[in-house]
């Protein structure tokens, strides 16, 4: 925009600063992200590869220089306006696809490239063109390891002009040496055939491989079976560190957390990712080289003999390199991704999510996935964060800021399970939910790309102390009646940042008589969707139980090393007075009661030790474990009870 206003163009007014710029750019990527520019870039791109021997896609085809970018906005309009008299010539062939697009399938004009070996090829009426392309090789480039701001820029920049009906030249728009500046381009595939994509240009990097190749069809069938694989080897990433009472730093064991993926899952989102590649057909074969895998991580020597003959012809290029290392690096690359997609439930409604073209390096969740892809004894461990992450990471190359669960680009917004007022047992933190949409403001249409915990507490309802005593009452004895200690009621709050929307939830607590008997009075409490996702993270939930829990009405047996509280405990100085293995929180029925009980006991879990005795400190902490639904009390505390380890918990039930 400066330069066209240094130019003295007609209507063209100054810079409005980078944060206009920033949120036009932002309006554009999300109303937009409905244009199929994918299928165009696929249109043009085999149009060419069917036309030019020896063609190569390179994102320098994508890509436009400021000087060609300034060009196609002036010039691409007044081509529009006059048809007849004005014409468009490009000197090379950088930024041709795009062009093409603009030009073509967009603006409705007619494009002519022109190449030393075939004479030409039209896009529309190929003898009244309105924009010329001289093509040009751009493989040099393309190849070259370097970055950008290294390599011979200015002659790989194309010059534009614009002619009248005789091709004399009427605006010549050459490259500018002094100010080219640094623009890169982000080509962007639906989630739906990005796979099929990727393997396609993999294959045609050094050779012309036809789409009906068994190379195809074979590696899909490796893909998924790595993802399966791995899927077997997925736990929770939870680390345990509090401080002694000599203030020594102690890394406390945890019991195993296993994360179950259903093998369905990640047939769904192979059949997305690769679309007309995928076979269901497929599955015992694919069966067979997961069971093949169980016995040896993927190399060169193991490879089906459809990739070892296809390996064979390709060159190679590399000297610390072989295809096949190559071969299997992509491999995984892919197998990751479908991994991570598997754990989107709505992945059936995710086909146009516009995925970027992800740069695979060894590093955060790649590395542990090709860590757990060699070595059969590694194990996959995930944060409560890393697939919402990886996710994002597809969507968008900035990065997600801290204390945000819902992120959105390009119209599509990827967000934590326990986003919703739902029990706390029905979330599931290591799925993500990704859906079309742009977190807006209803009643003022304002949009943000975030939402995040709010960093401000709301101020107290009227008529709700703020104050809770600690006294507790414990119940001891042989059984107990499942009940819960107080009801809540749940507000979600709203504000509004300079970058996010500002979420909070807000709970009025009402403990019942018998709570109150033992000096609890009404009180509020607040929760938040980052900070819940960390704590349920830790969390166990029961498995479902054979039992009809509407016939199971009566009391519960309460074994001696287990105690039942009111409500729950929020004060690790009172949880350490309770010697009893098992802590269980009346909670039944009450899902803000739940959730809030959810939040402490982690909380809890974490700080409570015991006291220092004469010899050693000894540190007890408190696991966690949510009764579902669809498993009753007493099988509840026996499947807690089964649990590998001599730990202590909480039930929360």
């Amino acid at each position: 925009m400066v330069k066209r206003f240094e130019m003295g163009v007609s209507g063209a007014s100054s810079s409005p600063g980078y944060e206009g710029i920033l949120g036009s750019l932002a309006a554009c990527s999300s109303q937009s992200n409905a244009f199929a520019w994918s299928d165009y870039i696929h249109l043009v791109d085999n149009k060419l590869r069917d036309s030019i021997p020896d063609y190569q896609y390179s994102r320098d085809l994508m890509r436009l220089s400021p000087a060609a970018l300034t060009g196609a906005m002036d010039c691409l309009y007044l081509v529009q306006q006059l048809r007849e008299s004005r014409k468009i010539l490009i000197s090379n062939a950088m930024g041709s696809i795009t062009f093409v697009i603009w030009a073509h399938y967009i603006l409705g004009l007619n494009v002519l490239i022109t190449t030393k070996v075939s004479s030409t090829i039209a896009f529309g009426d190929e003898h009244d063109p309105h924009v010329l392309i001289v093509w040009s090789d751009l493989t040099p480039y393309a190849a070259s390891l370097y970055p950008v701001s290294s390599r011979k820029e200015h002659d790989l920049q194309p010059s534009i002009q614009l002619l009248d009906e005789d091709m004399s030249v009427i605006l010549d728009l050459a490259p500018d040496s002094e100010r080219w500046g640094d623009i890169t381009v982000e080509t962007r595939f639906p989630l739906l055939g990005y796979g099929a994509t990727y393997l396609h240009r993999m294959f045609n990097a050094d050779i012309i491989t036809k789409d009906l190749d068994p190379i195809y069809e074979e590696s899909v069938k490796l893909i998924i079976a790595i993802a399966i694989w791995v899927s077997r080897r997925v736990d929770r990433n939870i680390d345990i560190y509090i401080t002694s009472p000599g203030n020594e730093v102690i890394s406390l064991p945890s019991p195993q957390r296993i994360i179950s993926i259903e093998i369905w899952r990640i047939l769904a989102s192979a059949k997305i990712i690769f679309s007309n590649m995928f076979s269901a057909a497929d599955t015992p074969t694919i069966n067979s080289y997961v069971e093949h895998l169980s016995q040896g991580p993927l190399d060169e020597t193991s490879l089906p003999s459809v990739c070892t003959s296809f390996l064979k012809k390709v060159p190679i290029k590399r000297r610390h390199s072989s295809p096949g290392k190559r071969y299997i690096f992509h491999l995984r690359c892919l197998a990751s991704m479908v991994l991570v997609f598997s754990f989107v439930p709505e992945i059936e409604n995710c086909s146009g999510l516009p995925l970027r073209e992800v740069e695979h390096v060894e590093h955060g969740f790649q590395h542990a996935f090709h860590k757990a892809c060699k070595d059969l004894g590694e194990r996959l461990r995930l944060k409560h964060d890393t697939i919402f992450c990886e996710i994002g990471n597809y969507l968008s190359r900035h990065k997600i800021p801290e204390n945000v669960f819902l992120y959105c680009d390009f119209g599509w917004s990827v967000y934590f399970d326990t986003f919703g007022d739902r029990d706390p047992t029905q979330v599931k933190p290591q799925l993500a939910h990704v859906r079309k949409g742009v977190p807006t403001n209803r009643k003022t249409m304002e949009r943000k790309m975030f939402i995040c915990d709010s960093h401000m507490t709301p101020s107290p309802l009227s008529g709700w102390r703020d104050v809770r005593k600690d006294d507790r009452q414990l119940i001891r004895g042989r059984e107990y009646v499942p009940r819960s200690s107080a009801t809540a009621s749940r507000t979600d709050f709203w504000s509004t940042g300079a970058q996010a929307f500002q979420y909070a939830m807000y709970f009025r607590v009402n403990p019942k008589q018998e709570w109150r008997e033992h000096g609890c009075e009404p009180f509020q409490a607040f929760s938040y969707c980052c900070n819940m996702q960390n704590k349920l993270w830790e969390t166990f939930t029961t498995a479902p139980c054979d039992h009809s829990l509407s016939d199971l009405k009566g009391p519960v047996k309460l074994g001696m090393d287990a105690a039942v509280a009111l409500g729950w405990i929020n004060d690790e100085s009172k949880i350490e007075q309770v010697t009893e293995r098992f802590l269980i929180f009346l909670t039944k029925g009450e899902p803000g009661v739940r959730w809030l009980a959810a939040g402490a006991s982690v909380w809890l879990g974490r700080e409570c030790r015991a006291v220092e005795s004469q010899t050693h400190p000894e540190v007890r902490v408190r696991e966690v474990m949510l009764r579902t639904e669809d498993c009753c009390d007493s099988c509840a505390l026996e499947q807690t009870a089964a649990v590998p380890g001599n730990h202590y918990w909480i039930l929360i039930l």
